[in-house]
């Protein structure tokens, strides 16, 4: 080694700053590696959250990525398009009742015939039904009068007594024929269940107009009566008769009433109904 080269570790080794030259900074610390975010699958990683305090952004998701679920944060509008949190998705609930004031009401499917309901909403009975049943109920009463017929009539006919009291007897079985009907319907029609056995069978009842329940059996009387005038007074020739062709118009009224209520259920403010 040379004598002119300078011992390892001596300071003379080292060339003289110079004070005029300024001194770089130091390099900034280097942040330490934030934790991975999760991949798209397509080797990128995926959405970072938004720094601390600020909003998410808003817009569609990125492709290929779901839309968020549930409320959006706290003071935050949902996303343009965006129903709100709780709307149902395709527009609004159906409404009920009827339409707005102003509005026309919705127009039935071609062919359909509405029908009327009573004030509790229960459809009223055809007149058809009304027809039939007071058909079976004509039948079945007839047995007891054919039967009390021809026991006075058999009980008489060998004396001649029927043959010379003859008015006598037709009134006394008119009497027992109006009994036994009004009876019949005042019962049946006046009870709890509203319905004869011709109208059970054709599945519809009488009820009151205003409250919907039983009637009772005075007015039940009083509208078989009104209906056939025919059951106190159809023993008379000439108001018999008569009394025939009023219940023939009667039967038919209800066929021209908007609320299908014949002559004697507006007498006696009746409906009828159907049950099933």
């Amino acid at each position: 080694m040379s004598d002119l080269t300078p011992p390892a570790g001596d300071d003379r080794s080292q060339p003289a700053s110079d004070p005029t030259v300024p001194t770089p900074p130091p390099p900034p610390p280097q942040a330490p590696p934030s934790p991975a975010s999760p991949s798209t699958g397509h080797g990128h990683p995926g959405p970072q959250p938004p720094p601390y305090g600020q909003a998410p952004p808003t817009g569609p998701p990125p492709y290929g990525q779901a839309p968020p679920t549930g409320p959006p944060p706290y003071g935050q509008a949902p996303p343009y398009g965006a129903p709100p949190y709780g709307a149902p998705p395709y527009g609004p609930p159906p409404s009920y009742g009827p339409p707005p004031y102003g509005q026309a009401p919705p127009v039935a499917p071609y062919g359909y015939v509405p029908v009327p309901l009573d004030r509790l909403g229960r459809p009223l009975a055809a007149w058809w039904q009304r027809l039939l049943g007071i058909l079976i109920d004509s039948v079945i009463l007839f047995i007891p009068k054919a039967i009390l017929t021809a026991a006075v009539v058999g009980a008489t006919a060998g004396n001649n007594i029927f043959a010379v009291k003859w008015a006598v007897d037709i009134a006394i079985i008119g009497i027992v024929f109006a009994a036994i009907d009004l009876t019949y319907f005042a019962l049946l029609n006046g009870g709890d269940r509203g319905q004869t056995v011709g109208q059970m069978a054709l599945g519809i009842a009488v009820r009151d107009e205003a409250t919907g329940g039983a009637v009772g059996p005075q007015r039940a009387g009083l509208r078989i009566i009104v209906l056939y005038p025919g059951i106190l007074v159809g023993w008379v020739p000439i108001l018999g008769s008569l009394a025939g062709l009023y219940s023939i118009v009667a039967g038919l009224s209800p066929l021209w009433d908007s609320r299908r209520q014949g002559f004697h259920d507006k007498a006696t403010h009746t409906d009828v109904i159907r049950v099933r």
